[in-house]
C-alpha cells in the first residue's frame, strides 16, 4: 500500500500567510486525494503496459482511500476482496508480480490437492495446446469442463462431475481423464479419439508443474512514489488557489 503525505514539502509550508494557513487543512485533504488519483491513474497505465491482455478487474483493481481533514493521508491499493466470480483478489494475485517470487495456490489447485490429484509443491499449467481466452487464461467455462470430465470436482463445491449418462457423453466431457508417470499425476489429458489406434491420439490441456517463481515485473511502489512526488507540489498549488477562492467568495 502507498501511503501519500506531506513529507518534503516542509519549506513551502513555512512560506504561508495566515489566511493560506487558515485554509491548509482544506487544501491539503484536496491535495492529497487529487495525487492519489493521478498515482492511480498512472498504475493502471502501468498494468496496461507491463501485462499480457490485462482483464477489466485486474486494471480496475487499484483503489484509492481519500483524505481528510482529520486524516491527513491518501492510501493507494490493491483490491484485496474476492470479485465475487470465484477467482482471486488482486492483491493477491499480482503479489508475485509487484514482489517477486512463487505464487500462491489457487483455488483450483487446492481443490485438486485436496483430491489427491495434486502432489505437494505442484501447480496447475495449462498445456501448448489448450485454447485460452482473450486474456491468455483458462475460460471458467473451459476449465469447469475439463474438471469435470476428470470427475475431479469435491464434494465441498457443487456436484459438476461428468458421469456416463447420455447427456455427458454428448457434451464430451467423458474425453478428460488424470494422467499418471507411475504413481504420481502429471496432468489431464484429453482424449482426441475414440477406437482402434487411438491410445496416443491424446494431448494434455493441463500440466501438474513445479511451483512457478516470477521476477519483478510490476514496479508498483516505484512507479507511485515517482509519479506521487512529481503531483504533489503542482496538485497543492491548485488545491491552495482553490481553497483561497472559496474562502473570499
Amino acid at each position: 500500500m502507498i501511503k501519500v503525505t506531506f513529507s518534503g514539502m516542509r519549506e513551502r509550508l513555512q512560506t504561508l500567510d495566515r489566511l493560506e494557513r487558515e485554509q491548509l487543512p482544506f487544501a491539503a485533504a484536496l491535495t492529497l486525494t487529487a495525487t492519489a488519483k493521478e498515482v492511480k491513474a498512472t498504475l493502471v497505465e502501468e498494468m496496461s503496459s507491463v501485462f499480457d491482455r490485462p482483464t477489466r478487474w485486474t486494471l480496475n483493481s487499484v483503489f484509492i482511500e481519500p483524505a481528510t481533514k482529520a486524516r491527513m493521508e491518501a492510501r493507494v491499493w490493491l483490491k484485496d476482496q474476492d470479485p465475487g466470480s470465484g477467482g482471486s483478489a488482486a492483491a493477491e494475485y499480482l503479489s508475485p508480480q509487484i514482489y517477486g517470487g512463487p505464487r500462491d495456490y489457487k483455488g483450483t489447485e487446492k481443490m485438486l490437492y485436496r483430491r489427491g490429484a495434486l502432489s505437494s509443491g505442484q501447480y496447475v499449467l495449462p498445456g501448448d495446446k489448450l485454447q485460452l481466452d482473450a486474456h491468455g487464461n483458462i475460460g471458467r467455462g473451459r476449465l469447469t469442463k475439463i474438471l469435470s470430465g476428470a470427475g475431479l470436482f469435491t464434494e465441498e463445491g457443487y456436484d459438476a462431475n461428468a458421469t456416463d449418462s447420455a447427456r455427458s457423453m454428448r457434451k464430451g466431457n467423458r474425453r478428460y481423464f488424470l494422467i499418471k508417470k507411475g504413481r504420481t499425476a502429471i496432468g489431464i489429458a484429453e482424449r482426441l479419439s475414440r477406437g482402434k489406434g487411438s491410445r496416443n491420439n491424446i494431448r494434455m490441456v493441463l500440466v501438474f508443474a513445479r511451483r512457478p517463481a516470477y521476477s519483478k515485473l510490476f514496479d508498483f511502489y516505484g512507479t507511485a512514489e515517482r509519479v506521487a512526488q512529481d503531483a504533489l507540489p503542482i496538485e497543492f498549488e491548485k488545491a491552495l488557489a482553490r481553497a483561497l477562492a472559496t474562502r473570499r467568495q
